[in-house]
């Protein structure tokens, strides 16, 4: 049992008063300083906080002399009423030169408040709404009063503001939720409340308004929104923003307000872990806040504002970006993003702006599927999304003006902080750029960075070797990083023979030098860093700069040493404590750009050729079998590539269900990808062709990349040739058919079907059969070849009953009832529409659930039987929303309705419609025009 099982009973309460229960009883927390140190050490759990940040936090600059004899007086008084039994404290413990509260994330009221809107949030997503609202009820029942109660000091004064703000965003995103459910009357009061304390807040007087106008209380909505616009114009000399513009015109119009979407307005939250370290940078600090006025008041016309923060290699540009995003990010509450471009990636190239808008695209949930194929379309799309929000961007490692223009928002309600180790010029010299270049650290600041790993004690024990560090790190904060973490986790060697290891050290990597003094070079820095590691952490640290993906789980690193799972956890978490590699909020492990470059020089320098070869084999294979496992959990139904069974010491990522293991293939996508390529350059052919129709499962149920699909499918078909597989051809040529087909590309599809079939004599795989058949019978149902189609159905149900697959025979049912729909043969369509569900619900298979009510209802509808469709659409739409599918629920509700309005209840026709208007409005489809044109008719008709 864990530490943290085994205080599951120890609760700790910060929104309100500090307060901390032992079981069910309240146990005293001491005087306000004492409360403020609980909250630290509450705020950041299961970290190691220093006596010195400790201090800091809780009295600031100007700390008395006793302050770490209180320290000490706190923890101690802390220890007494949070395990009154212990002799050996196991929540408050010492550690290092500081202490760290170890408790469960939910046993922290705040962390369980931002846990219940994560969860709210996921279930909007899904489509449902009634339990997001019932989660966010739980969110904000955890308050009990002002956070942190009334006790100061600086930590308490920052952390108050930011919870605060939280909950200020929470009482939004529920008011938002009501007003989508059409639920106006039961927000009123709370946003009254809201604005009556922050009336300058325009997203909650927006909201207000809303309500009210959808009350009938058009009125007091517009005074509402007078009052808000003399306000910021007294206050800040600004005019309204355009959300909340946009709400007024629809008042003076009396045209009903924006629809609120069930699903929410995505609000991306992507900042990395910002640096408790953080040193110095003042002047660069109040450069980046001159920039706020211009940000905070969004005004019409105008352009984004960007500011380039550039330098040399490893000079914190990325930290600083960081860091002064986290302090005003509660200025842009329509999002943060974050994207690493990956300018300076020696195992990787550029992100190139193509992929860069796919990834800022998604971020909002746009769907795979509806995002543009070209890079000016995807950045037009991306405006578009991105207008009207108050938002801040961080673009990290930029390498050109090119490579960012594309990206760039058009609103000056936006912020971008563009990082380079180059000059990006061009963005300053269309007039839309501002530079920021960060030189050296000065002495003062050198030394606040580097005693920040240290205690007060050891460096003025050390003052003469302190100093030489100081020397010798030149002023660069990654070295001053790296050489203190270093000392930090080597309390008891003397500073002293740090300074011989880095003065001896031969330079490693390309001088970051600024052209007086060769001491700046990191190669050095990290090369006695590398030195430390044991001989098994280095051989870990080598082989992943041969990995070629831009970042890899514990499970992958142990297949590139060629280790056990334990060996890899201890050499990885050996590299994490010697900072040369990041440990990830997800579980996942990257290089910083530089330390990958000396990774792979040092693979170069030490691993032979046929080591490093093997290295990349073993890669390539593991990402194989990995996904091959993925596959078999996502459908269980579905056979999987027979491959030899993988070295008994691989591991491989737990998937309890489908779900994990979809969340597999999103999190591992880019790197099996790069594991294909890799695979081709080392003719690894049966890897090259096994692999991309792997992935084919995860592409076509969950995220349809047709032009990233297509080319990892023509690298398939050209390995499997290569390899002479026959059955891996087939296969090859049965899935391009099948993403021919989904393009609308049919004579395409049927001829790599044929192609298929032609090859089925040699390999006699009956699955492979059913699937190409059945694929070939749905692209003739598509092209009115009704005949041929039912020829080939049956021939795929022969293939399945051969194997007695349920799965693949409820496919072929499902074509064939759709056939006999459209030649008008209702009574065998309704009986193979029947089959196809019980099929369906033998496997448990909910895509194909949700696909077979919608065809029963189809069915039913051509056959004049309203009543009956009627009912099959409600349990498709059902169907469709427990797994957030929203074309089926889009394409359910339109065929509700259409079967309402044949049955004489226009109502529940028009509402269906309704339903389906701002789905189908998100996913830009074709049938938007039909709806609304349905819709005015039934308005019209209307008596």
């Amino acid at each position: 049992m864990t530490i943290i099982e085994e205080t599951a009973h120890l609760r700790i309460g910060l929104l309100g008063p500090v307060r901390a229960w032992r079981g069910g009883a309240e146990v005293p927390v001491g005087p306000p300083r004492q409360q403020a140190l609980l909250a630290v050490l509450a705020t950041n759990a299961n970290q190691v906080i220093s006596r010195a940040e400790l201090i800091d936090a809780i009295w600031g600059a100007e700390p008395p002399a006793s302050a770490v004899g209180s320290v000490h007086t706190y923890v101690a008084g802390l220890r007494r009423a949070l395990e009154p039994a212990r002799k050996s404290f196991q929540v408050l413990v010492s550690a290092g030169s500081g202490y760290s509260l170890r408790l469960a994330p939910d046993d922290i009221d705040a962390e369980r408040f931002a846990r219940l809107r994560q969860a709210a949030r996921a279930l909007l997503a899904d489509g449902d709404a009634e339990a997001a609202l019932a989660e966010l009820d739980r969110a904000l029942a955890l308050w009990s009063g002002t956070p942190l109660g009334s006790i100061g000091g600086p930590f308490a004064d920052v952390e108050r503001h930011r919870l605060a703000e939280l909950r200020l965003d929470v009482i939004e995103e529920r008011a938002g939720l009501l007003l989508a459910l059409r639920r106006p009357a039961e927000v009123v009061s709370e946003l009254k409340a809201v604005l009556a304390d922050h009336p300058l807040r325009e997203s909650t007087r927006a909201q207000l308004i809303r309500a009210l106008h959808r009350q009938g209380r058009t009125g007091e909505a517009k005074a509402v929104y007078q009052a808000g616009a003399r306000l910021l114009d007294d206050r800040l000399g600004v005019q309204p923003g355009p959300a909340l513009r946009s709400v007024y015109e629809s008042l003076l119009t009396a045209a009903e307000p924006a629809e609120d979407s069930l699903l929410p307005r995505v609000v991306p939250s992507q900042l990395p872990h910002d640096t408790r370290r953080f040193t110095g940078r003042g002047e660069e600090l109040r450069r980046l806040d001159a920039l706020l006025p211009v940000a905070g008041a969004v005004t019409t016309g105008g352009t984004v504002v960007i500011t380039t923060i550039e330098g040399t290699a490893g000079i914190g540009k990325t930290s600083l970006a960081v860091h002064w995003s986290h302090l005003v990010r509660d200025l842009f509450p329509d999002g943060q993003i974050y994207l690493n471009l990956r300018g300076f990636d020696v195992a990787d190239k550029p992100v190139q702006p193509h992929d860069a808008l796919f990834t800022l695209l998604s971020a909002f949930r746009v769907p795979a599927e509806k995002i543009p194929r070209t890079t000016a379309e995807r950045s037009v799309l991306l405006r578009s999304v991105v207008a009207g929000r108050r938002m801040l961007m961080v673009l990290d490692n930029a390498v050109s003006t090119d490579q960012v223009t594309p990206l760039l928002p058009a609103n000056q309600s936006c912020v971008v902080l563009v990082t380079s180790r180059n000059r990006l010029d061009g963005l300053v010299a269309t007039g839309d750029g501002r530079q920021l270049t960060l030189g050296l650290f000065d002495e003062v600041d050198s030394a606040a960075l580097l005693a920040s790993y240290l205690s007060p004690e050891r460096v003025d024990e050390e003052r003469e070797a302190f100093d030489q560090l100081l020397a010798l790190c030149a002023g660069l904060p990654l070295a001053l990083s790296i050489v203190g973490a270093r000392a930090w986790c080597s309390p008891n060697l003397p500073l002293a023979q740090f300074v011989d290891e880095l003065t001896d050290a031969h330079s490693r990597l390309d001088a970051l030098d600024t052209g007086d003094d060769a001491a700046s070079s990191v190669r050095a820095v990290f090369s006695w860093s590398y030195a430390a590691l044991s001989p098994e952490a280095k051989s870990m640290f080598r082989r992943l700069g041969l990995h070629s993906g831009p970042d890899v789980s514990r499970h992958a690193a142990g297949a590139l040493a060629d280790v056990t799972e334990d060996e890899a956890r201890q050499q990885l978490d050996e590299l994490v404590r010697a900072h040369l590699l990041e440990l990830r909020g997800d579980g996942r492990y990257q290089f910083h750009d530089l330390l990958r470059v000396y990774a792979v020089e040092r693979a170069e320098s030490d691993e032979t050729a046929a080591e490093r070869d093997a290295t990349a084999r073993r890669s390539v294979r593991w990402y194989l079998h990995a996904a091959n496992e993925a596959d078999r959990r996502m459908l269980s139904f579905k056979p999987v590539h027979s491959i030899i069974d993988p070295p008994a010491h691989w591991t491989f990522h737990e998937q309890d269900d489908p779900e994990q293991a979809k969340a597999w293939f999103g999190a591992e996508e880019t790197n099996l990808v790069e594991a294909v390529r890799r695979a081709v350059e080392l003719e690894e052919h049966s890897v090259a062709w096994m692999l991309p129709q792997t992935l084919s499962s995860y592409w076509y149920v969950h995220n349809k990349r047709w032009e990233l699909w297509s080319e990892m499918l023509q690298i398939s078909l050209r390995h499997a040739v290569l390899d002479g597989d026959f059955g891996g051809q087939a296969s090859a040529h049965s899935v391009l058919g099948i993403i021919a087909n989904d393009l609308r590309r049919y004579d395409e599809a049927v001829d790599h079907y044929q192609q298929a079939i032609a090859l089925f004599p040699r390999i006699g795989e009956k699955w492979l059969e059913g699937i190409t058949y059945n694929a070939l019978g749905h692209t003739y149902v598509s092209m009115g070849r009704l005949p041929e189609a039912m020829a080939a159905l049956r021939s795929a149900a022969e293939a399945y009953e051969a194997i007695g697959n349920t799965w693949g025979r409820a496919w072929a049912l499902q074509g064939t009832a759709s056939a006999y729909n459209a030649m008008g043969d209702h009574e065998k369509a309704l009986e193979y529409g029947r089959k196809t569900l019980d099929a369906w619900h033998d496997v448990d298979y909910k895509h194909g659930i949700g696909s077979g009510l919608n065809l029963m209802g189809e069915i039913h509808l051509a056959a004049g039987n309203y009543d009956e469709a009627v009912d099959f659409y409600d349990q498709a739409v059902q169907a469709r929303q427990s797994i957030n599918d929203r074309f089926g629920l889009a394409n359910a509700l339109q065929g509700k309705a259409l079967a309402a309005q044949r049955a004489g209840d226009v109502e529940a026709a028009r509402e269906s419609y309704r339903l389906a208007l701002p789905i189908l409005t998100a996913l830009e489809s074709q049938d938007l025009a039909v709806v609304e044109q349905q819709l005015a008719q039934l308005d019209a008709d209307q008596p």
